[in-house]
């Protein structure tokens, strides 16, 4: 090898060095060897699984299929003319029985000067021809190895006879070559944990920026105290939980609660809403997909389940989850592995799940719409929370908790709420429990002119912005008498029956009492029909 190629290499190999990208790399010395030290072809084989192998787990994806077993030779890269005929295989695994095989497996520099008349050929009569076709005479074989960790194998034939010297130059650049595989190969497993802390980062300052209300969990009744007893006792153990309870209860607050109690503490609590995401890219969500699985997928994704290994995943409106993914769902439960969407390479992990609906479970299990499995799987533990209107004595304490918050939030000098205001908060519904109770208060600390807050108004707007379904069995709005007729229902609701007095319906509606029990009685409105 004269001079100037030798040059010409080693301005390669310190390419090589400082690309961090695998493809380039390959591309690099595949086709300095082309170029310029002789090659007819070059090849480069690395040791890979299957799944790892970018041509090996497409073929298994379109297959449905996971070929088992240790990392094979998979040819990944070359350059050169091509074989035609005797195109060697894609991948050689250790039970392949052939010289060529064999060549590459050796782990050993391997120099044939005039291949087509070794005696090794006699078993592969094709290659003989292919090698013969192209004018092949010199042939290397050249292990991959970095700090003694086997990278691949590199195949270079020629030819002209090979020069000893050549030879020998050929094996220190298989040395650096291999350095650079072996970088590249840690530069994407160095990038792949980078993406994950950076998906994890992005949970952490999500849920540093989330303002969910709470400080910790805020009540004395004898209902919320029945639930803590139940979040100590279940918080040591594995065991999966079922939060249930109407919207706005604070489901999330007493999952994050039964993590924080369990050996689980330190590693993080994954959420993920089923009742937010459109419905094609759940399992995206939640288990992950490869790069090209589908239109879109222009990276690989690490999905819910897998963040959450070692931690806990709380799924909040669980009962949302489409009955495909649900399958998949009860597959995790039960085996705890799961495949990205787009890999058939199963992948084992170690997650508590604690789920949440403030759907009917039993009744969408009897009407089809969620699986039987899956719910006596997530129902082994089942906490109900309480609505805010079940615990009225929790609503002073939530009040001062929360006027607290806002005097810090606002800058204003918010020292109490006023007595009747406090009375009415205590009789009021609450259908949007206790999501509505801060953002009623809120919107009362902002009119607040003075120290002391009054939410008569603000309560008034509440009601008149809820929706109607938040009231069972109200009849369809399809003419003006029964509009009306539902929104009296709806107030009388709120007032918990009370037609007079503070917080009244009638107060509620800005009407005289006698008005609204003529209004009443004209439109069949008796208060035992009224939900409370």
């Amino acid at each position: 090898m004269d001079t100037a190629r030798l040059d010409v290499l080693r301005g390669v190999t310190r390419h090589m060095a400082t690309a961090d990208n695998m493809e380039t790399v390959l591309r690099s010395i595949t086709t300095a060897l082309v170029e310029h030290a002789d090659a007819t072809v070059a090849h480069i084989f690395l040791y890979l699984r299957d799944d790892e192998c970018p041509v090996c787990s497409k073929a298994a994806a379109s297959r449905q299929k996971v070929v088992d077993g240790p990392p094979a030779l998979h040819l990944l890269a070359g350059a050169g003319v091509p074989f035609g005929v005797g195109e060697p295989v894609h991948r050689i695994s250790w039970d392949v029985q052939a010289p060529s095989a064999d060549l590459i497996r050796a782990r050993t520099a391997v120099m044939i000067q005039n291949v087509t008349d070794d005696p090794r050929w006699d078993q592969e009569p094709e290659m003989r021809t292919a090698l013969r076709e192209l004018g092949i005479k010199g042939l290397v074989c050249l292990p991959l190895d970095s700090r003694g960790v086997p990278v691949g194998a590199m195949g270079y034939l020629t030819q002209n006879a090979v020069d000893p010297e050549v030879f020998e130059l050929l094996g220190i650049f298989a040395d650096q070559a291999a350095m650079s595989i072996r970088g590249a190969q840690l530069f994407a497993e160095i990038d792949q944990y980078k993406r994950r802390l950076e998906v994890e980062n992005e949970y952490l300052q999500d849920e540093i920026r989330a303002e969910s209300g709470f400080d910790h969990i805020i009540g004395e009744s004898e209902s919320l105290r029945a639930v803590l007893r139940k979040v100590r006792q279940v918080a040591g153990v594995e065991t999966t939980v079922l939060l249930t309870g109407e919207t706005g209860t604070g489901k999330e607050l007493i999952a994050r609660g039964i993590h924080e109690a369990s050996p689980r503490k330190d590693r993080p609590l994954i959420k993920i809403n089923c009742g937010a995401i459109p419905q094609g890219i759940v399992e995206s969500e939640l288990f992950g997909h490869e790069k090209g699985a589908f239109t879109g997928a222009i990276q690989k994704r690490i999905g819910r389940f897998e963040l959450a290994d070692k931690g806990t995943l709380f799924m909040d409106e669980a009962g949302e989850l489409p009955l495909d993914t649900q399958v998949k769902l009860l597959r995790v439960l039960q085996e705890q592995e799961f495949e990205r969407v787009g890999s058939t390479r199963p992948m084992k992990v170690d997650v508590r799940l604690i789920a949440a609906t403030n759907r009917d479970l039993d009744k969408e299990v009897a009407e089809g719409r969620f699986r039987a499995d899956l719910f006596y799987r997530l129902n082994v533990f089942p906490i109900r929370i309480p609505p805010l209107r079940e615990r009225p004595g929790d609503v002073p304490v939530l009040v001062e908790h929360y006027l607290a918050q806002f005097q810090r939030k606002m800058g204003k000098p918010l020292t109490r709420v006023d007595e009747r205001s406090l009375e009415q908060l205590q009789r009021y519904a609450w259908p949007g429990n206790i999501r509505e109770l801060q953002n009623v208060l809120e919107r009362a600390c902002v009119l607040a002119n003075g120290p002391v807050v009054s939410v008569g108004e603000t309560l008034r707007s509440s009601l008149n912005e809820a929706p109607s379904g938040g009231v069972p069995d109200l009849p369809p709005l399809q003419t003006l008498e029964n509009s009306e007729r539902a929104h009296i229902r709806r107030a009388l609701a709120a007032a918990g029956g009370h037609v007079h007095g503070a917080l009244g319906a009638a107060e509620l509606l800005g009407i005289n009492p006698s008005t609204l029990r003529s209004r009443m009685q004209k439109l069949g409105i008796s208060l035992k029909t009224v939900p409370s």
